[in-house]
């Protein structure tokens, strides 16, 4: 089951927008328009005049980093809680996921942690 940013346990980082809900944004401001007079999906018009569709849970990046509101990555934060990137990520799941999840964040992190020694 998919779960919405508000249900997400750690409040303090949605408050603070460490965290953002997941959304896409659509090529065509028609198309946009279109499903939104047609469903119930939330699809909103940004500051850009760009539309997005949002999706249940949070915003993250391929190495599961989560996307601040500022769409700032956050290094130092992982999520691998699968209702919780099942909406942007309807595929993930399972030991396999699991696994490669793993090796990703921790590749991640040895990776910043080598540019920061260097810095």
């Amino acid at each position: 089951k998919q779960l919405p940013l508000e249900g997400f346990p750690f409040k303090k980082l949605i408050e603070q927008g460490s965290v953002k809900s997941a959304s896409l944004y659509f090529r065509s401001k028609d198309e946009a328009l279109k499903l939104s007079s047609q469903t119930q999906l939330k699809i909103e018009e940004d500051d850009n005049g760009k539309y997005q569709l949002f999706l249940p849970g949070l915003a993250i990046t391929d190495n599961f980093q989560v996307i601040s509101k500022k769409g700032e990555v956050n290094p130092r934060i992982s999520c691998m809680a699968v209702p919780y990137i099942g909406g942007f990520n309807p595929d993930y799941s399972g030991l396999d996921f699991c696994e490669d999840a793993a090796i990703m964040i921790l590749d991640a992190i040895t990776a910043d942690n080598k540019c920061q020694q260097h810095s």
